[in-house]
Formats: C-alpha cells, sequence, structure tokens
C-alpha cells in the first residue's frame, strides 16, 4: 500500500507536494505573460513603430488599447471566474492572449496593431488579477508564503529575460518576433497550467463576483479610453487648439462618473467599492499608480537612451536590461526569506523610490556621446532593487485590512490601476522624448552655419554633412533622455517625502 504524500495546501489534500511547488512557479509565469506584453512595448518601442510606419501619436493606439482591454477584462473577470472557475478562466484567457500576439505580428500597420493589442490586453490583462486571487482562496494564510517563492521567481524571472530573448529573435526575425515569443510560450503556460492546477478551486460564490452591470462595464471602458488616450496625449494637450481634446477628456469623465454612481447604486455591483475604498487601501493605490508611472517612464526611457542615444545594438540594450531584472529575481526571494523580521516598511517604501532617484541622477550625468556600457551599468543594477524596495512594500501593506472576502475586488481594482497606470507612462515617456528631441535639434541647428562649420573644421561636402547630421540626431536624443531623467528624479524625490509623510501604509 502507498503511503500518504505530504499534503501541503489542506483545502486540496489530492495535489502532491511536486504539483504545489509547480503551481506557485506557473502562477508567475502565467502573470510574467502580461507583463511582458506591457513591457516589450516600451523596452522594443522603437523598432516596432517603425515597423508598422506609426508616428508617434499613432502609437499611443497601441498602449491604449491594450490598457482598455485589460481595464474590462479585469471588470468582467469575477462573473467570469464564477462561472467556469479561475483555472478554466487562465485557460482561456492564454489562447485569446495567444490569437492577439499572433495578430500583433501579423500586423501590417497601426490600425491592426492597436486591435490585435486590444486582444491582447483581453486576454492578459485579467491574468496577473486571476494568478493573484487563486493564490488567496487556494492556499491558507501560513500556506501562501512558499507558494509566494514560486511566484516571484515565474513573475520576474520570465519578465527578466524576455528583453534578452526578444532582442536575440529580432536580430534576425525582425520585431515581429517579439509577439511570436509571446505566442509561441502560451502552449508552454497550458501544459504548466493543466498540470499543476487544481482541478476544482478558485470558483468564489455568486455574492462574490457580483452582477454583471453592463453598461457600468462599458461606461468604465470607454471612460478609460477617452481619458487615457488624452492624458497621453499630454505632448499635443493645446485646448485651444484643438477643442476636441475639451470634448474627448470631459465625456471620458462623465462616463467614468458614472462606472461610479452604478457601482454605489446598484443592488449587486460587479466591484463593490464600498466594502474597500479605505484610507489605507486607497494610499497603497495612490503609491501603486505612482510606481507603475514611474516604471513605464523608466522601461521606455532607458530603452531609448541605450540604443537610440548610446548606439548600443538591441541585444545588448536587452540584456542590459535583463541584467538588472536578474538583480530583482534574486533580491525578491532574499526579501521573502527576511519579510518576518522586516518592520518600518513606509521606509523601506521611501529607500525604494529613492534609489530610483539615484539612479535616474546617474545616468543623467553618465550619458554622454561615446560613454561606455560601464559606467552606466552600475545604475541599471541599482534600479534591479527598486520594485523590491518598492512594490512590496507596497503590496506588503495595502491590503492589512482588506478582508479575504473582498480581496478579489480590491485586486480587480488595483489592476486596473496598474494597466492604466504604465500605459499612461509609457505613452507619456514616448511624446515627451518626442518632443524633447525636437526642441534640442532646433536649438543646435540654430547654432549651425557656413561661419562655424568652417570654424571647427567640418567640410560641406556630402558625406561630412551626413556625419555631421548623425551627431545632431544622437545629442538631440541624448539631451531629451537627460531632461525626461531629471523630470522622473524629481518625481521620484516627492515621492520620498509622501512616503515618510503620510500615515495611512505602516
Amino acid at each position: 500500500m502507498p503511503s500518504p504524500h505530504v499534503v501541503l495546501l489542506q483545502a486540496h489534500p489530492e495535489c502532491r507536494p511536486w504539483q504545489v511547488r509547480l503551481f506557485g512557479l506557473t502562477l508567475g509565469l502565467v502573470t510574467g505573460a502580461d507583463f511582458v506584453a506591457v513591457s516589450m512595448m516600451g523596452v522594443a518601442g522603437g523598432a516596432i513603430q517603425g515597423g508598422v510606419s506609426a508616428a508617434p501619436q499613432e502609437y499611443l493606439w497601441a498602449l491604449t488599447s491594450f490598457a482598455v482591454g485589460a481595464v474590462l477584462v479585469n471588470l468582467l473577470l469575477g462573473r467570469f471566474a464564477t462561472l467556469i472557475s479561475y483555472r478554466r478562466y487562465t485557460e482561456w484567457a492564454l489562447l485569446l492572449f495567444m490569437v492577439g500576439s499572433v495578430g500583433c505580428a501579423l500586423s501590417q500597420g497601426i490600425v491592426s496593431l492597436a486591435l490585435a493589442r486590444l486582444l491582447q490586453g483581453l486576454g492578459g490583462g485579467g491574468l496577473f488579477t486571476a494568478s493573484r486571487i487563486l493564490l488567496q482562496l487556494v492556499a491558507q494564510p501560513k500556506e501562501r508564503k512558499p507558494l509566494m517563492y514560486g511566484f516571484l521567481l515565474g513573475l520576474f524571472g520570465l519578465s527578466g529575460m524576455a528583453p534578452w530573448l526578444s532582442a536575440l529573435l529580432v536580430e534576425d526575425w525582425g520585431w515581429q518576433a517579439i509577439f511570436w515569443l509571446q505566442a509561441g510560450f502560451v502552449p508552454v503556460l497550458l501544459l504548466l497550467v493543466r498540470l499543476s492546477y487544481p482541478l476544482h478551486a478558485g470558483a468564489p460564490t455568486r455574492a462574490q463576483a457580483g452582477e454583471l452591470d453592463w453598461l457600468a462595464v462599458a461606461a468604465l471602458g470607454l471612460g478609460a479610453l477617452l481619458v487615457l488616450h488624452t492624458l497621453e496625449d499630454l505632448r499635443f494637450l493645446r485646448f485651444s487648439a484643438r477643442p476636441g481634446m475639451w470634448l474627448a477628456l470631459s465625456s471620458g469623465v462623465l462616463l467614468l462618473g458614472l462606472a461610479w454612481w452604478r457601482s454605489h447604486s446598484h443592488p449587486d455591483p460587479w466591484l463593490r467599492l464600498h466594502a474597500v475604498l479605505r484610507r489605507r487601501y486607497l494610499m497603497g493605490l495612490a503609491f501603486y499608480a505612482l510606481y507603475y508611472l514611474c516604471n513605464g517612464i523608466w522601461s521606455y526611457l532607458l530603452s531609448a537612451l541605450l540604443q537610440r542615444g548610446l548606439g548600443f545594438d538591441f541585444v545588448t540594450t536587452g540584456t542590459v536590461i535583463t541584467l538588472g531584472s536578474m538583480v530583482t529575481v534574486l533580491m525578491a526571494l532574499v526579501y521573502l526569506y527576511a519579510s518576518r523580521w522586516l518592520t518600518r516598511r513606509h521606509h523601506l517604501l521611501a529607500i525604494g523610490f529613492a534609489l530610483l532617484l539615484l539612479c535616474c541622477l546617474w545616468l543623467a550625468r553618465s550619458a554622454m556621446p561615446g560613454a561606455a556600457l560601464a559606467n552606466l551599468l552600475p545604475a541599471i543594477l541599482l534600479h534591479g532593487l527598486v520594485p523590491i524596495l518598492s512594490v512590496l512594500q507596497i503590496a506588503a501593506m495595502t491590503y492589512a485590512e482588506v478582508q479575504t472576502e473582498d480581496f478579489a475586488h480590491a485586486y480587480q481594482l488595483k489592476n486596473i490601476l496598474r494597466e492604466l497606470a504604465g500605459a499612461l507612462g509609457t505613452g507619456v515617456a514616448t511624446l515627451q522624448l518626442q518632443a524633447g528631441e525636437a526642441q534640442a535639434r532646433v536649438a543646435l541647428l540654430d547654432r549651425l552655419d557656413g561661419v562655424s562649420l568652417r570654424q571647427w573644421g567640418v567640410g560641406l561636402d556630402a558625406a561630412s554633412l551626413a556625419h555631421l547630421s548623425a551627431q545632431v540626431t544622437q545629442q538631440s536624443v541624448l539631451i531629451a533622455c537627460h531632461h525626461v531623467l531629471l523630470s522622473l528624479a524629481l518625481l521620484s524625490g516627492v515621492a520620498v517625502l509622501v512616503s515618510l509623510w503620510q500615515r495611512d501604509l505602516r
């Protein structure tokens, strides 16, 4: 008679120890698919934008459409999970994500790319929420920490490896390889889900899911689209010149207000805001939004700086970004082990934003024409500590007062905000770099005339002028990156002060 195996999940004694450990890792890998889809649009933004021949303002639609898809699916998640369980929801969402990824790879223009990204968002935008809620539902509090080791390893490991793997493929196959990689990973994830997920788990009660309010869903989805795209368009936000932007922004705000009112007046809302909107949770949401906004700016900015500003190829850029991410993977495991002894987490949060400030100032000072990678690498590696000292501390403090039955609602709202803030950060970085580069180019060209060219020994032949044009372009990008880095440093400094001043997250 075979000896009984060790039970690691009391609610699911049928799961063997290897399944439970694989379950935690799979949850992280599934979540990583969402993160990779978002981050690679920033890291490889230049290649993708050029591949579909889109202007920066047009490229924003590819960012906005994913975020809107993610917003909608996070609203629908509770209802779908009630009907089919979180396990089956994850499988169907991964399949839809794969279809969207294939559509992105086959896109010939910005319209088809934006529509395919919408499908990607509908499929992948809810994976983080579903994975985190499932971990909460399946495991008791004392059983969650071992699962979190695998979760963080899968999440940060996959997110960290993606830039390097994508860069290797792009070198040989073009920008489409980024999306083929995302699509090709889905069958592996589906197999892992089949092997490790408990068969009958993660289906909340109908009271937890709520009755679906289609009017509120439509209002929030369309309102998020209008508001987000208008805010991303900050470079062109001149209302006197473009009065239609007033109408778009006002309409979006009114639609969001309608969705909010419906959530309070509906007898059985899809998102019980009154149950989660307490001071601690609201402060946590504010810091979540601030972190993901900064992260969206940093991801796009670092890629632009290394490639367009300093002339490193995509493989080198992807390798450097992956090295920084590996610091995050290592320190995430160290953090979990040491978390039992950590107190005063708001101080760690302040240190995290202070490190971001330091990294921005380091890069702003070191990014000169011809700068060696060794001068930049310390700041990039140091940035690997920022997620550990910031977003993980926010997560540990935000949900301290959220009841178990309200966790799904709290996490749905949090991830809606995450998608919006991340897309907003990438969009703002895209347009502000374009604006800064254009202004710097004009300023540099104003200094050039025939006399100054002869004084500097620059000839007027075609080859010399082409070389000079390339230098002006590179210098313009570096100046623009310098300005955005200083702006991000200023934003990080404000976050440090707010972290120390506030009293709700302790």
